[in-house]
């Protein structure tokens, strides 16, 4: 399960034993969508393409309280006063009261703030687009921990893969991590950071950026950046800090 294809693919296994194959394939298809237009940095987009997630997620919803599958976009009031009113003996309180909720106000609802007044200089989007990306993982990831059919060890590997940080402007290809857009070598630095839990060491980090910057020019970043307690070294291995990931982003939150 070392990439996301495959673990799209785990997913679609274990939700097909209880929901209709079509309904996860939207599912997932919208969840992919969703996740490709934040890597790229298009906050906006991942709003609207959330709203498809959520529609989704609905169906599924009116699947596991009907029986029928939903062709058309569905109720979103009706389907949650439903869910609600259903005997926790039937489904769990997750199905009935939290997945519906969270849909709601947390995928669906960002979508209606644009015409709200915002701090000069802050992208919005970039923070409800966050918001977004993470309650979708938390929902497939629930969907998962209720209707899995696989061993507890390998549904703990694919829920953990799945609520891992996704961090914009990261994409692996053949094996390899690349920034897809210019920023600057101290902020791709902590972007490179962010999405490495484990942090990366010296020869990885100037593997990266060298394609961009000189060698000379990456470990006077990483000085500075070490100075400014944005990045620690315990090891071999240097880790982005609790001000480093607000540095980053306060930087992503300013582009769009």
């Amino acid at each position: 399960m070392r990439n996301e294809g495959s673990l799209i693919e785990n997913i679609k296994v274990e939700l097909s034993n209880t929901i209709p194959q079509e309904l996860v394939e939207d599912l997932l298809l919208s969840f992919e969508k969703v996740i490709s237009e934040y890597r790229k940095g298009k906050w906006e987009e991942t709003l609207w393409k959330a709203g498809k997630f959520a529609e989704n997620t609905f169906r599924i919803l009116s699947f596991l309280l009907t029986g029928k599958i939903e062709r058309e976009s569905p109720n979103f009031t009706e389907i949650k006063t439903k869910l609600e009113k259903t005997s926790s003996e039937k489904l769990p309180e997750s199905i009935r009261i939290l997945i519906p909720r969270i849909t709601s106000s947390l995928i669906y609802d960002p979508r209606s703030k644009k015409a709200a007044v915002h701090v000069k200089e802050i992208n919005p989007d970039y923070m409800d687009a966050s918001l977004v990306v993470s309650a979708c993982s938390w929902i497939l990831a629930e969907f998962i921990r209720i209707y899995h059919t696989s061993d507890s060890q390998k549904i703990a590997e694919i829920i953990n893969l799945l609520m891992q940080r996704k961090v914009p402007f990261i994409e692996i290809h053949e094996g390899k991590m690349f920034i897809t857009k210019p920023i600057d070598c101290r902020s791709e630095i902590l972007l490179l950071l962010l999405n490495s839990p484990k942090g990366l060491n010296r020869n990885e980090i100037g593997s990266i950026l060298g394609r961009y910057y000189t060698q000379a020019r990456i470990t006077q970043s990483l000085d500075e950046l070490e100075k400014k307690r944005y990045i620690v070294k315990p090891n071999d291995n240097y880790i982005i800090t609790g001000p480093g990931e607000e540095k980053i982003n306060s930087i992503l939150s300013t582009l769009c």
